[in-house]
């Protein structure tokens, strides 16, 4: 079943963590990294990386269809009929699930599998794609977030965790690896020694806050290499410069994903202390920059028990502007925040909201699911086959046994939220009154 659990990122990407360790891919868990020596980038090069007993042993178990907790998350989203990270790195390879087996033997890597398969697990190949993780430094306290994720959550938690210590455990939380400017200079330069390197996506923390993301640019820039280089970020929205502009207009092409729950004021409580209307006019001018250069923008949404009911306003959005979605993981933690604990009545008035829009739009499903999602070309499939998914998967959750308890213990992590922030879920979302005040608010 080997077209059940392979994927061929190993052989071609690794992702840096905030605190400088190597991981074998961007959507990885940490829980599967259990190596009696951590590769970072202080003691490991890229190019050792892509040999390391970690990188090897990963490459065995795929090449062996042996199901890995390391690959959770894409295993969840298929099970969810959601393009999954495993079937976007398939896609690089040339591999289809449909047609998985023809496709894997014409696979441009397929020497490279044989090689590993007979070479146990090392490969003859160099990175191509790299996540690079730059420190959790942020602007923002989402909610949603943690505090290895935003600077700013790190107080927060220090004073919610003396409210309840279950919901809001204390996180040791490192340095950023990116603070050593000699671990920066290291890294650009073995970037400068991979000829095949295409790829760069940064992630913070709020990247563009970040003062190393632009010293890496800049540097790449003043060396002629963002010329052969695609560049991806994610940003919240809130910061738009000069500086990020000239990034833009000389690197070969740049994707930004603009975080974003809702256009509406439930944003701000969710993504606090964020302002849905600056961030608006943020994302209308990165629009307008879209026009003049070889950017590409795509909303990033993370939709949770709150932010679910106003989904609809991303999809008008999307479909006034002619922008894609692509939607992160299915929101794992907290807990209390996952969809399928919001009760049937509000599932049902947001299926309505999605249905109206469908048909003010005269939307049609495909029977074909798009994997290149980016493409330009085919905005608008894509921008359907996300409403779609969506609709389908509210027509198909199945409410946990727990249910009575993730709501408490939703109405504790709210509370708890708003005794240090002044402010209440209710301004944002009088429609969730009745549904709050029954499990305590």
């Amino acid at each position: 079943m080997l077209e059940k659990t392979f994927c061929s990122s190993p052989w071609f990407h690794i992702r840096i963590d905030t605190a400088g360790n190597y991981l074998p891919c961007r959507w990885a868990a940490w829980s599967e990294i259990n190596t009696p020596k951590v590769n970072t980038v202080s003691n490991t090069s890229l190019l050792g990386y892509m040999n390391s007993d970690v990188m090897s042993e990963t490459r065995i178990k795929m090449l062996n269809a042996v199901p890995m907790k390391l690959c959770d998350y894409c295993y969840n989203d298929e099970e969810n009929n959601k393009v999954s990270g495993r079937q976007k790195q398939l896609l690089k390879s040339a591999i289809t699930l449909e047609k998985f087996q023809n496709t894997l033997c014409a696979s441009p890597h397929y020497e490279n599998f044989k090689y590993s398969d007979i070479n146990q697990g090392w490969t003859n190949t160099t990175p191509v794609d790299l996540q690079i993780e730059i420190g959790n430094t942020c602007n923002g306290a989402c909610i949603m977030c943690a505090p290895k994720h935003s600077s700013r959550l790190v107080k927060d938690y220090q004073k919610l965790n003396q409210l309840d210590q279950t919901l809001f455990p204390i996180y040791q939380v490192g340095k950023n690896w990116t603070d050593d400017e000699r671990l920066v200079e290291k890294f650009v330069n073995e970037i400068g020694q991979l000829d095949n390197i295409k790829y760069l996506h940064f992630l913070g923390g709020e990247t563009l806050y970040i003062k190393s993301f632009y010293d890496i640019c800049n540097q790449l820039i003043k060396t002629g290499q963002s010329k052969t280089i695609n560049l991806g970020t994610t940003t919240n929205c809130t910061v738009a410069n000069a500086d990020l502009e000239n990034i833009i207009r000389n690197f070969k092409h740049v994707h930004l994903g603009l975080s974003i729950e809702s256009f509406h004021g439930i944003n701000d409580y969710v993504r606090y202390p964020g302002d849905i209307n600056d961030i608006t006019d943020n994302i209308h001018a990165f629009l307008k920059l879209r026009e003049e250069t070889d950017l590409h923008l795509t909303l990033r949404i993370t939709p949770s028990i709150l932010t679910i009911y106003h989904i609809d306003t991303v999809f008008e959005f999307m479909l006034e502007n002619k922008i894609t979605a692509e939607s992160c993981n299915f929101l794992q933690d907290p807990k209390c925040l996952r969809i399928e604990y919001l009760p049937s009545n509000l599932i049902d008035t947001i299926k309505s909201k999605i249905d109206a829009i469908i048909d003010k739009y005269d939307l049609k499903e495909s029977n074909q699911t798009i994997l290149n999602i980016r493409r330009d070309d085919l905005i608008d499939q894509v921008i359907g086959q996300m409403i779609f998914e969506y609709k389908h998967l509210l027509e198909n959750l199945v409410t946990p046994d727990d249910a009575e308890l993730q709501r408490k213990d939703l109405v504790k992590f709210l509370k708890s939220f708003e005794s240090i922030r002044n402010n209440s879920i209710l301004t944002y979302l009088p429609e969730y009154e009745k549904f709050l005040r029954s499990y305590g608010y």
